[in-house]
């Protein structure tokens, strides 16, 4: 194959398919040229953190006391009934596009000096996402919309939840780079405490866009092994085996490549082991990932953090990874993240037509949603579903 066509027929063609299977594209996008396609080396903090001012912090505050005298349950937070002021809103509002064209990454400074507790951080975070983002995704597997991403390895575990074993946002262990699948157009973590100094646990960004171009040039196999419909993706089941998924981990938006490769459902992770009734990664797969990783780490940056900071990152064009983390004294972390999957209908990417269902599944409408103050019970059922790290 060239470098550039998989097939005669033209890649609009292909993306305008009614077929219900993902399928392989017809032609690879060409090259991007675009804020979005950044290396680590030219990407400056001061180009994605937004400061928000005194005053702004405080309009926060209001609405988040002004959510609570309204009675209603947190599922119910959105710009109706979390009021701010106009100035602010706007401000907000331009986040979703920089987040969908410019360079992926927003980082929303200056809430810490809030000082909210648990509820009012959780209120808060729901209240002004709702401004960059209008739609919270929700899994069907537990109807969760909001996570709490912290170590929970040193706690005892219960006789009934022996066999489910934790997910990667609940223990320490270092992440690849990857793009949560089918999960939402846009990632947002609320950094509640970063867990201190010398513990761990930095976060690293990479723009898939700049690894495409570069493939592009060096290795396109690569990226027709990505768009190849065969890698197979285990699902697992609540009481039941798991089902194996075949599909793509690169697909196409009207020329915009979209990267959802994760390796937990592909591998297995330290907590989940992968069923050994499902096959292993190909060859070519394996080697494909491994390439995706080294250019990843080789065009990455560490995201700027502070405690309090909301991250916003496109999960769909912005690989994210962790370093290991640890807590001080042989307890555990205090590290915790607040983690939501957005979309904003207003300026959402096209998804292709093949795998459009899966895409929007997460914004089912009526769709029970659940946003914990407290993370109670890390061994939920949610722990062993396919989707995140």
């Amino acid at each position: 194959m060239s470098a550039h066509t998989l097939s005669p027929r033209s890649s609009t063609e292909s993306l305008q398919s009614s077929s219900s299977a993902c399928s392989i594209p017809d032609k690879l996008a060409p090259t991007l040229s675009s804020p979005m396609a950044w290396e680590g080396a030219e990407l400056d903090p001061k180009q994605y953190i937004v400061e928000l001012s005194r005053s702004e912090v405080d309009n926060i505050r209001a609405a988040v006391v002004g959510f609570k005298l309204q009675g209603l349950p947190r599922s119910e937070i959105s710009q109706r009934t979390f009021l701010l002021q106009a100035n602010l809103a706007r401000k907000l509002s331009g986040v979703s596009k920089d987040l969908h064209q410019g360079l992926g990454i927003v980082v929303l400074r200056g809430l810490q000096a809030a000082r909210f507790n648990d509820e009012e951080a959780v209120i808060a975070f729901a209240g002004v996402s709702s401004y960059v983002a209008p739609e919270r995704a929700t899994d069907s597997y537990a109807n969760q919309t909001l996570s709490h991403v912290r170590d929970a390895t040193k706690e005892i575990v219960p006789l009934w939840a022996k066999d489910i074993g934790l997910a990667g946002s609940k223990i320490t262990a270092a992440m690849d780079f990857h793009s949560d699948r089918f999960s939402g157009d846009i990632l947002a973590l609320h950094v509640r405490n970063d867990g201190g100094p010398g513990i761990g646990g930095g976060q690293y960004v990479a723009s898939f866009w700049r690894i495409y171009n570069e493939l592009l040039r060096t290795e396109p196999e690569v990226l027709e092994t990505m768009a190849e419909a065969d890698w197979p993706f285990e699902l697992k089941q609540k009481d039941q085996a798991p089902y194996l998924e075949l599909g793509p981990t690169l697909f196409f938006s009207r020329g915009k490549p979209i990267c959802q490769l994760v390796k937990a459902p592909l591998l297995g992770s330290p907590r989940i082991l992968r069923d050994p009734s499902m096959p292993k990664v190909s060859d070519k797969q394996t080697y494909a990932m491994h390439i995706i990783q080294d250019l990843a780490t080789r065009f990455s940056a560490k995201l700027d953090r502070k405690q309090g900071d909301i991250q916003f990152i496109n999960n769909l064009s912005i690989m994210h990874a962790r370093e290991a983390y640890q807590g001080a004294n042989g307890k555990a972390s205090t590290r915790h993240l607040l983690r939501m999957f957005l979309r904003d209908p207003e300026n959402a990417w096209e998804k292709p037509s093949q795998c459009r269902t899966n895409f929007n599944d997460p914004f089912t409408p009526g769709r029970p949603q659940e946003l914990p103050i407290i993370d109670m019970d890390p061994w939920r059922a949610i722990s062993g579903r396919e989707s995140h790290g």
